[in-house]
């Protein structure tokens, strides 16, 4: 997959994501469209795995990278798809814009190499603020907003503590492999959660946009999208990596609006913008040591006969 072709997919599906979840959500239980996408996706892996003749390791280390992942595949994205029943799609996405700013804040903490700089700190408190500008919107206040919004914060730290914790305990794993066990050790807590909360399924109400939104979640949103990220990582620069996350909240906005009718109201546009300054704010030094190895390397270049 060249470099080109994987940015753009993760842009795609990055920003079309929270959108297919709440169109999941239009006639399945929320738990339950989670469920059917992991073991969807885990199927497809395995016959991915299978022709690739990559080997799913079941060891301790390995073990212990894919319960790492779980916190954010069944707890983060459970609290996702709980928090889509009750706010936009394109809000989800600008909380999640929230991510790098909170796992750089637990790493200040739980990481030796991972000390916040003063900016740094100060751009987390103007995420603060977008967030407060958010909770000032009518959409959130009235009626079961909030526990959307508090949801989808909730998921934004298990998400968050999961980047933490693959930090200590990823495994150098093949990409295809980290994701497939990470799906296999989802299902069992997403069965459970579906029978705790008493979640049942009525085929007949099940409409064709939700099918579709399953699927295109399994196959794209849970492997194409971690395929490439993971090619993403390996190819380029962290700086140029992380613009996706300042791309993906403007283009879910437009999409959740325009393809789907959802409400955008002012203090929604306002805070996420406020978010999204603190977000490239907090990553202005990785942007700006890219740019100095850039110029770095053109006098260079023009140096050499």
């Amino acid at each position: 997959m060249s470099v080109p072709i994987a940015y753009g997919l993760t842009v795609l599906i990055w920003s079309t994501t929270p959108l297919a979840i709440v169109i999941s959500n239009e006639s399945l239980p929320p738990l339950m469209a989670a469920f059917l996408r992991m073991g969807i996706a885990a199927l497809a892996g395995l016959v991915l795995l299978r022709v690739m003749r990559l080997p799913l390791h079941w060891r301790w280390p390995q073990l212990r990278a894919y319960l790492a992942s779980v916190v954010g595949v069944f707890g983060a994205m459970g609290a996702t798809y709980l928090a889509a029943q009750w706010i936009p799609s394109g809000l989800i996405s600008v909380l999640f814009g929230l991510t790098t700013i909170m796992t750089g804040a637990l790493g200040h903490f739980f990481l030796p190499s991972g000390k916040m700089s003063v900016k740094q700190w100060l751009a987390a408190l103007m995420g603060v603020g977008g967030l407060a500008v958010v909770f000032t919107d009518q959409l959130v206040i009235t009626g079961q907003g909030i526990y959307g919004i508090l949801l989808a914060l909730f998921a934004v730290l298990l998400f968050s503590i999961s980047n933490i914790l693959m930090k200590h305990f990823g495994n150098n794993l093949h990409p295809l492999q980290q994701t497939v066990g990470t799906l296999i050790c989802s299902l069992p807590l997403y069965a459970l959660s579906i029978l705790l909360t008493g979640t049942t399924l009525y085929w007949e109400n099940v409409g064709s946009h939700s099918i579709a939104a399953v699927l295109y979640l399994a196959i794209l949103g849970s492997l194409v999208g971690f395929i490439a990220y993971f090619h993403l990582i390996a190819k380029l620069p962290p700086a140029i990596v992380a613009l996706i996350t300042l791309i993906t909240p403007v283009m879910a906005l437009f999409l959740g609006s325009q393809l789907y009718g959802e409400t955008v109201t002012a203090e929604m546009l306002i805070g996420a913008g406020i978010i999204l300054l603190s977000l490239l704010f907090f990553m202005s030094d990785h942007f700006l040591r890219l740019w100095k190895e850039y110029s770095a390397g053109r006098k260079l270049t023009n140096l050499n006969p």
